[in-house]
């Protein structure tokens, strides 16, 4: 197999470009690095249009799992030019280039009955966080309002674990057919903000809810009416959580009570 070493091969100016977030919308693709990402996404059936692997690292034996599994077009670079290109500080000598799923947003709000609205969430390990959290948890679908990070850099990508191919994540252009699509369907406007008179816990949960989650830094900037408003009990002195954090509270209240009323 012949050996990429030219920054002038279009697979590499391909990856170059993929690092930023504008290429990244104009091809719908996205770079996942190393052993773990790439098997898991083999396994899920991702829709991977190459995986790009070290010449040197080729025949190790976590690679050669990885590559066992695989059935499409595989590349081998040479490692310091696949590593010029990667993200992480110490590659794995294994990435992949991935179109972004297809996922059906109208479908995922007619049959789901849990969402996460992020407004504006700015940090990667929040999102990846958060994303993470709601597979866990059992939300249908997250929904990422303008102003909040990218789904598909590499941090954000880390994060997740795998969750990015396994939960919906939405990018709507218009906050405002969101939430007529969400009215439309019974689904619950659940605020979370610091400034509710209302606990978390305090609040007997319809069916069906959406979770609005803001920044740290600035809170709910595009949705701030809702069906409740809630807030996390917090020691004199803490003036907030982590947004990952609080929203896993919030959101797992939510599934304690539906539990319970099966338990019931």
């Amino acid at each position: 197999m012949e050996i990429i070493n030219s920054e002038h091969n279009k697979w590499i100016k391909k990856l170059k470009s993929l690092n930023k977030r504008k290429y990244r919308q104009e091809y719908q693709q996205f770079i996942i690095e190393g052993t773990r990402m790439c098997k898991e996404a083999i396994l899920l059936n991702a829709d991977i249009e190459v995986l790009l692997v070290s010449e040197i690292d080729f025949k190790l034996s976590n690679i050669q799992e990885v590559l066992t599994l695989f059935s499409g077009k595989i590349l081998l670079v040479e490692r310091k030019l696949l590593e010029k290109h990667l993200a992480t500080v110490n590659p794995q000598g294994i990435a992949a280039i991935i179109n972004m799923p297809q996922w059906d947003m109208q479908s995922s709000i007619k049959q789901g009955t849990t969402f996460f609205v992020l407004d504006g969430i700015q940090d990667p390990g929040n999102l990846g966080t958060i994303i993470r959290t709601s597979l866990g948890a059992g939300a249908d679908a997250v929904f990422c309002l303008k102003g909040t990070v990218d789904l598909y850099n590499d941090k954000t990508l880390r994060s997740t674990m795998g969750a990015v191919f396994k939960i919906p994540v939405y990018y709507p252009e218009d906050t405002n057919i969101l939430l007529e699509n969400l009215l439309k369907n019974d689904i619950k406007i659940i605020l979370a903000d610091v400034k509710a008179s209302t606990y978390h816990f305090q609040v007997n949960y319809p069916k069906k809810v959406a979770l609005v989650l803001g920044s740290e830094a600035s809170g709910l900037q595009q949705i701030m009416k809702g069906d409740y408003s809630v807030k996390i009990p917090l020691q004199p002195g803490a003036e907030s959580l982590n947004a990952a954090v609080a929203g896993s509270i919030i959101l797992y209240e939510i599934i304690r009570q539906r539990l319970l009323s099966v338990v019931k």
